[in-house]
């Protein structure tokens, strides 16, 4: 599952050589710790994509990493989306800068309505409907407020991309099911 952290942005603390599949990224301490804080530990299946940028921003490769379990970053994937892997200098900028490709589902986002829950009193969030889903905001009176969330024909290794509308803090989601992994 792809993590993101809204407006991450630093400089490599050490150079990355351009072989850098299983490398850890260096951070400042800072830095290292948010990523560690918005990334589950895992062998990889819980990652983020951070871009390398050059000084002028002429050139840029994505990469993917993971939070190892001894809490440090692994560099799992590198050159992803058609960028050409490059050993990168120290002071190279780093940054969580979706792109494009990140978010072009199948289909068009979808919105899902509160009124469709089933007979277990949930509300479904269908994962063919597309990578990227809106759930609107429960209005006055709505009685599926408070409702349990539950995510259906999702597979390992898929990613979708929900946004809660009316949602102001992380303290205000509402109960998901079966998810591994929420940010707020």
């Amino acid at each position: 599952m792809r993590c993101y952290k809204n407006n991450f942005s630093t400089t490599l603390v050490e150079e990355l050589a351009l072989n850098k599949k299983d490398a850890e990224l260096i951070l400042d301490e800072e830095s290292t710790e948010l990523l560690l804080q918005a990334i589950p530990m895992s062998r990889g299946r819980h990652y983020m994509r951070l871009t390398l940028q050059s000084a002028d921003a002429a050139e840029y490769e994505l990469i993917d990493v993971y939070n190892q379990y001894n809490n440090s970053l692994i560099i799992c994937r590198a050159g992803m989306e058609e960028t050409t892997p490059a050993a990168w200098p120290a002071g190279t900028r780093i940054l969580c800068a979706p792109t494009a490709q990140s978010f072009q589902p199948k289909q068009i986002t979808h919105v899902n309505v509160r009124w469709q829950i089933d007979d277990r009193n949930t509300l479904i969030i269908d994962a063919r409907n597309g990578s990227t889903q809106i759930l609107l905001p429960a209005e006055d009176g709505d009685e599926t407020a408070g409702y349990p969330v539950v995510f259906t024909h999702m597979r390992d290794g898929d990613e979708m991309l929900l946004e809660l509308k009316g949602i102001d803090s992380a303290d205000q989601l509402p109960d998901f099911a079966n998810a591994t992994l929420l940010k707020g």
